[in-house]
């Protein structure tokens, strides 16, 4: 099969869903696959890019100047520039499939393709696609719903990475079939450390993310203190908070950790590499997540795979990966499940124990693949 996979972010730019892209295309190729990659140019990356795994990566220069994350701006300069590419790329290589990450801003690209060349293309929600998902495109949403609509009408199939972000989808719009396809993660990259870390005299609570207000960590701040008050007097050893990112939220976080006295135990790691991450991982006791929203966070899979218990809340994705390996709880609740785990190291190991075999028997993207590669045929024959 020849699939024409369009994305605006691709690594090393973008998240969770470049993350998922490079996975996806990777192992689409080595199951024979001829695969070829529409995506955005930044900095001094080659325009055309051929990988090992025989992926091939074409670039089109357009507005980008944040690494993590584009405004709508530069989503529509992408969307005008691989507009050409795409036609053009399609008349010299009349691919099969097509498969769009995400509705905004390569959805029209593939419905273009499909009303003028016949191309059957399939969408894989991001999140943010969906209106309603972020406050900052709160008056463009409104602008892009009905093609929106569109586009999810004429696709051949749906995507969501999580029940939760399928519901989300359908409260925007129920009348198309949606279908649930997880992510995964890479478990021979993150993986468990072999040390034994209950032997160390700090317990180090990890949240790995960009800093803003939607991660929740506002709701954490404040109580971590208390956390570390209760965990002493019970291990006779206290809590270390390690953030490792950095965003616009950042100042407001360290504010409330010195207005709640918590300079201490609150640590500000700033942004890491994907090596320095996995580190961080392998240091630390427990993983958590207090998001407001999510499609299916990659770094709770991470955390998974690297042997941690997790501690989250209901967002979108706790539905599929905590089942006996973590704590789901309401910000309300969280600083309480979190003191519970923080005070049981039976309970860590099990819940460590659990979170890699979840990887192990779920969340490999061998099996991801190919569930989404039976879909994409079935759903374009």
């Amino acid at each position: 099969m020849k699939l024409l996979i369009i994305s605006h972010e691709y690594p090393p730019i973008g998240g969770g869903g470049a993350n998922a892209c490079f996975f996806l295309a990777r192992q689409f190729a080595q199951s024979g696959n001829a695969i070829d990659i529409l995506t955005a140019m930044y900095e001094a990356l080659p325009e055309v890019e051929t990988t090992e795994s025989g992926v091939t990566i074409y670039r089109v220069k357009c507005k980008r100047k944040n690494k993590e994350k584009s405004s709508f701006v530069e989503m529509l300069s992408f969307l005008c520039s691989a507009w050409k590419r795409a036609e053009q790329m399609e008349k010299e290589n009349r691919y099969d499939k097509c498969l769009v990450f995400f509705g905004i801003p390569s959805g029209p690209i593939a419905l273009h393709l499909k009303k003028k060349y016949g191309l059957p293309y399939v969408v894989r929600f991001g999140g943010g696609d969906i209106p309603g998902a972020q406050k900052r495109f709160k008056y463009i949403y409104k602008a892009v719903s009905p093609i929106l609509r569109t586009i999810w009408k004429e696709a051949d199939a749906l995507i969501a990475n999580s029940e939760g972000l399928k519901k989300r989808a359908q409260r925007f719009e129920n009348r198309y079939e949606i279908s649930v396809i997880e992510n995964g993660v890479d478990d021979r990259f993150f993986c468990p450390s072999d040390g034994n870390k209950e032997q160390d005299d700090t317990l180090k609570i990890l949240f790995v993310s960009r800093l803003i207000e939607g991660k929740g960590l506002q709701f954490v701040i404040p109580k971590i203190k208390q956390v570390n008050e209760e965990v002493t007097k019970e291990n006779k050893k206290g809590i270390k908070l390690l953030i490792v990112g950095d965003g616009p939220y950042r100042q407001t976080l360290e504010s409330l950790a010195k207005e709640y006295g918590a300079e201490r135990i609150v640590s500000f790691e700033g942004r890491k590499n994907k090596d320095e991450v996995r580190e961080y991982y392998r240091g630390a006791d427990v993983f958590i997540l207090p998001s407001l929203s999510e499609g299916m966070p990659n770094v709770v899979l991470e955390a998974m795979a690297s042997g941690l218990p997790i501690v989250m809340t209901p967002c979108e994705g706790s539905k599929e990966l905590i089942n006996g390996n973590g704590i789901v709880r309401k910000s309300a609740d969280f600083c309480e499940a979190l003191t519970k785990i923080c005070t049981s190291a039976e309970q860590r190991k099990r819940m460590g124990v659990n979170s890699r075999t979840l990887v192990q028997e779920r969340f490999q993207w061998e099996q991801i693949a190919k569930r989404y590669l039976a879909l994409i045929v079935k759903g374009t024959d």
